[in-house]
């Protein structure tokens, strides 16, 4: 299966600036001290996102989200998915995080999304069933199109979706409606 890489362009190198730059801090921070966000070394799982004036801010790859600043946010001005691989324009210091097409695609989907938060919630995964969660049915090894394909399906109508095998996507109008939802799921999930 194909994975979705793709090319960023910087058409910037500064830190974005927008007023929305604390609040996706303030968020990947509880996130990680939810333990959503499990380490791979130089970063760890999980990315947020959400809409600005101007695109979307979402954070770089390779980051702890513990311990975010501004530099490591970068904002996607246009992505051209049918390209080979995808463009990525972007202001920023760093490279967008690997599921940025993913995210594009979530926005295009659902104009109604202004945010959106992925993470990793093991109790969620395991009681999908009777918490009657959405949850693709190819496994979320890696974010491929036909994975990408799978979401956008199931976003429709539901603002929390599982990547089988791996974590959750949560929507909102806000960052703090996708982060309140997702709370609400793990309490629902450890019960």
């Amino acid at each position: 299966m194909a994975v979705v890489n793709f090319d960023a362009v910087l058409a910037d190198r500064r830190a974005p600036e927008d007023p929305r730059a604390t609040m996706l801090i303030w968020w990947a921070a509880r996130i990680a001290e939810l333990g959503m966000t499990p380490s791979y070394g130089p970063g760890d799982h999980g990315n947020l996102s959400c809409r600005t004036d101007a695109g979307v801010l979402i954070t770089a790859t390779a980051t702890a989200k513990s311990r975010l600043t501004p530099d490591d946010l970068v904002e996607v001005l246009e992505v051209d998915p049918r390209a080979t691989p995808a463009r990525v324009r972007c202001r920023g210091l760093k490279t967008p995080s690997s599921d940025t097409v993913m995210h594009h695609a979530i926005y295009q989907r659902r104009p109604d999304v202004r945010a959106i938060i992925h993470g990793h919630d093991a109790k969620a995964l395991a009681r999908a069933e009777a918490l009657k969660l959405r949850m693709t049915r190819i496994p979320a090894t890696s974010t491929t199109p036909a994975l990408i394909a799978e979401v956008c399906d199931l976003i429709q109508g539901a603002d929390y979706v599982l990547l089988r095998g791996h974590g959750f996507l949560a929507l909102g109008a806000s960052l703090d409606e996708a982060g309140e939802l997702l709370r609400r799921v793990n309490r629902d999930a450890s019960s």
